[in-house]
């Protein structure tokens, strides 16, 4: 038998990663498909951005000196020599004329301010200007937002929806990404029912499958969810062995703590596994395990829903951090103060749902069993409690983690 320990949290997720031997393969994708896949490059500015200074809005260009004197009883009157539109070409802009700009129209040479429409008569052959406005009034400078050569992305950045704007202003039709981790989910139990089957008397369906592969594509991966699995040894071991030629990542949930029919270890074993650790010093979830099989990372987590997302955001989000070849921490966390309190000690490490609200955090009233997923939703942060710590009181400092 094996005995379960309290392997530190960070440890234990350490212990993990290092299963993890390279990053996923490089794949290049359209651009447009590119949103929150991880960027496999350093890509840089090939030209600057605007390309050419242009106006901001509908009125005139033209020299500044040429309209210093203009006012509204005694308005400058220029010539209009050009008309330009959002994609033309200009001339140069003559001495002593002006020219007819629209939003986005390139600002000819020669020209170095441009007066708003409302402060002239709209001209169409000749324009009345009646305000002076000086040098570099209303232009949007060529590189004034980026140059050429300055850095739009680096390699292990997750391509948002502002990278996206980036790159397609470059002209770029497709980039070098990460390919997903693919990760398969096991749910073990003789109590699991699937989806759309009647439900037996002492049967549940199972929820945790469902929860961990959203949860999965909410952070990139590519999830592959099995159908349950009974409590038999042979049974739990050939799906082992039947799930890791294709994946990256095996996850199961149950048969982990010490019940008769808690095989999954001694399956683990069976099927190969070097045992990296079993038991974390936190709750909910204490029971997790952790193997190397065949030189992936296998992840083995409680049957009760909360304890089964608590402990796969601890564990398993940073092994497809690695496995995806992101950048920085794999974690957001913040401090913030508690609006309602938390009655219990936490004699071990504890992770609590709760809902963060920028300088607050607020802990569902009820509804904190490892079993129940009722109060998780409207969550969107785990608060994590230091082992040794007594109830908490409105208004305590507390550090969180945003999922």
């Amino acid at each position: 038998m094996i005995k379960r320990g309290r392997t530190p949290v960070e440890e234990a997720a350490r212990l993990l990663c290092a299963c993890v031997k390279h990053t996923c393969a490089a794949e290049r994708i359209p651009l447009e498909a590119a949103v929150g896949r991880v960027c496999m490059q350093d890509i840089s500015a090939a030209v600057c951005q605007p390309p050419f200074s242009r106006s901001p809005l509908d009125g005139y260009a033209a020299r500044s000196a040429d309209i210093a004197q203009a006012r509204p009883e005694k308005p400058a009157v220029l010539p209009v020599s050009l008309h330009l539109y959002a994609g033309s070409t200009p001339a140069p802009l003559a001495p002593g004329t002006a020219a007819r700009v629209m939003t986005g129209a390139p600002v000819p040479e020669g020209a170095d301010c441009v007066v708003a429409q409302e402060q002239t008569d709209c001209g169409q052959k000749t324009v009345s200007i009646y305000k002076s406005v000086s040098g570099g009034a209303n232009i949007c400078l060529r590189g004034e937002d980026f140059q050429a050569g300055e850095p739009l992305t680096r390699r292990g950045q997750r391509l948002d929806f502002a990278r996206i704007g980036l790159l397609a202003g470059q002209g770029i039709a497709s980039v070098e990404v990460s390919k997903k981790p693919r990760v398969a989910v096991l749910s073990t139990g003789d109590e699991l029912t699937g989806a759309g089957l009647p439900l037996a008397p002492g049967k549940i369906y199972d929820s945790n499958c469902a929860m961990l592969c959203a949860r999965l594509a909410e952070l990139g991966a590519q999830a592959f969810p099995l159908s349950p699995c009974a409590d038999d040894l042979d049974a739990l071991c050939a799906r082992i062995s039947q799930a890791l030629p294709s994946c990256d990542f095996l996850i199961t949930t149950g048969g982990v703590s010490v019940g008769e029919r808690d095989l999954m270890p001694e399956a683990v074993q069976r099927a190969g596994g070097n045992i990296l650790f079993y038991g974390i010093a936190a709750k909910p979830g204490s029971p997790a395990l952790g193997a190397e099989i065949a030189g992936k990372p296998v992840l083995c987590l409680s049957g009760n829903p909360f304890a089964a997302l608590a402990t796969f955001e601890m564990l398993a989000r940073p092994v497809l951090h690695r496995l995806s070849g992101k950048a920085g921490e794999a974690f957001v966390r913040r401090c913030a103060r508690l609006e309602t309190g938390f009655p219990k000690p936490s004699d071990l490490r504890r992770f609590v749902r709760a809902r963060y609200n920028g300088e607050t955090v607020v802990p569902p009233a009820a509804g904190h069993s490892s079993g129940g997923i009722g109060s998780l939703a409207g969550c969107n942060c785990l608060i994590d409690i230091p082992a040794g710590s007594p109830p908490l009181a409105p208004g305590d400092k507390v550090e969180v983690l945003l999922l």
